[in-house]
């Protein structure tokens, strides 16, 4: 019998996970409940928390109150998974939230509504495993495979440590970028015309989004003061 799946919170990348697995007949629930209106599979809470795997498509910050406010609905075997694009602080929330007769683990999709909008076939999703059944492992692996997906297994630290280097970074480019306003002027060679672009699909996601993997991944910090670091002795090299 296939597993029911309970989605918590439909924001972009929320409703992006819904539309993906739309053939598996989700429950969706969240606190908006003008989202919900049309959506086949609205749920209420309970019920969404009721399901074989129950998908955490919630902000960083509100990882620990979501875990504590479903950690006494949960029963044995099922198992609770987040999208989040910080991963040891997350895992460690629930670790210590959730009851340990349930299944843990840790996801990234390498993606989000803008880079997915042409389909997801060929991109890539971060698994950590945490404490789950190696045969049911397996299978979540099949499902995302079917989908087109990539599927990397990572430990939670590699995972961020890799993150800081990479999408934390970049967001802070992004960032930079649109408070200066550059990025849409004609005098441009394909190269950064191209790069642009990306900055400026990344600038649709939500302030705190960037807020959370910059302050919840433990490796970014010290990453961002070695950019700019780089950047400044660039500058000093240059002179003038």
């Amino acid at each position: 019998m296939a597993k029911s799946i309970g989605i918590l919170g439909l924001g972009r990348f929320g409703r992006m996970v819904y539309d993906h697995l739309r053939h598996r007949n989700p429950r969706i629930w969240t606190r908006t409940e003008a989202r919900l209106e049309g959506l086949v599979g609205a749920s209420t809470f309970e019920n969404a928390v009721a399901c074989d795997i129950v998908i955490l498509s919630v902000p960083i910050s509100a990882m620990e109150e979501t875990c504590r406010r479903i950690a006494p609905l949960l029963r044995p075997g099922q198992t609770v998974l987040d999208v989040c694009s910080v991963k040891v602080g997350p895992i460690r929330v629930m670790q210590e939230c959730l009851p340990q007769f349930v299944q843990i683990l840790g996801t990234h999709p390498l993606f989000g509504p803008d880079s997915g909008k042409e389909g997801i076939a060929g991109l890539k999703i971060a698994l950590c495993p945490v404490r789950i059944d190696l045969a049911l492992l397996a299978r979540i692996r099949q499902e995302l495979e079917g989908l087109g997906l990539r599927v990397l297994e990572v430990s939670p630290e590699e995972h961020d440590r890799q993150a800081a280097r990479t999408q934390a970074i970049f967001h802070l480019l992004a960032r930079a970028m649109s408070r200066l306003g550059w990025g849409d002027d004609e005098i441009a060679t394909p190269g950064p015309d191209a790069f642009f672009r990306q900055v400026t699909t990344l600038q649709n996601d939500s302030f705190q989004l960037f807020v959370d993997m910059q302050r919840d991944n433990p490796f970014a910090a010290a990453y961002r003061r070695e950019f700019i670091e780089a950047l400044a002795s660039l500058d000093r090299e240059l002179g003038g």
